[in-house]
């Protein structure tokens, strides 16, 4: 398992089967943090954000997570001075080769379609 997690495509890691996403999903590469929501604050762990859509977001841990874990991730856009602490819960986790664990996230309040722009710029 890698300190930082691994840049790779979007290609393997997806689970199969029907596509039920509501909303379009863009392809990224930002690098983050996410922290466990809990009654005790948990410390900071390095993340990736792979792709991201108005819904929600692929990310790449070191780690698995429970579904249903609720996370407090800071998203910030590279080309832009836009950061937003944005809370997601957590969909599955699914072990990558590299051995990083893609994540699959819902926001628990979704992003507008100007906001989603802003991490892309």
């Amino acid at each position: 398992m890698a300190d930082h997690p691994q840049e790779f495509d979007a290609g393997p890691g997806e689970p199969e089967g029907i596509e039920r996403r509501a909303s379009t999903r863009y392809p990224c590469n930002l690098a983050t943090s996410c922290r466990l929501i809990a009654t005790v604050p948990g410390e900071a762990v390095p993340a990736r954000v792979r792709n991201i859509s108005v819904g929600g977001l692929s990310l790449v841990l070191g780690h698995a997570l429970d579904a249903g874990t609720l996370l407090s991730i800071e998203l910030r856009s590279m080309t832009r001075n836009i950061v937003r602490t944005l809370q997601v819960r957590v969909i599955y986790s699914i072990e990558h080769p590299s051995g990083d664990w893609i994540l699959g996230t819902h926001f628990l309040q979704p992003l507008t379609d100007e906001e989603l722009k802003g991490f892309l710029a």
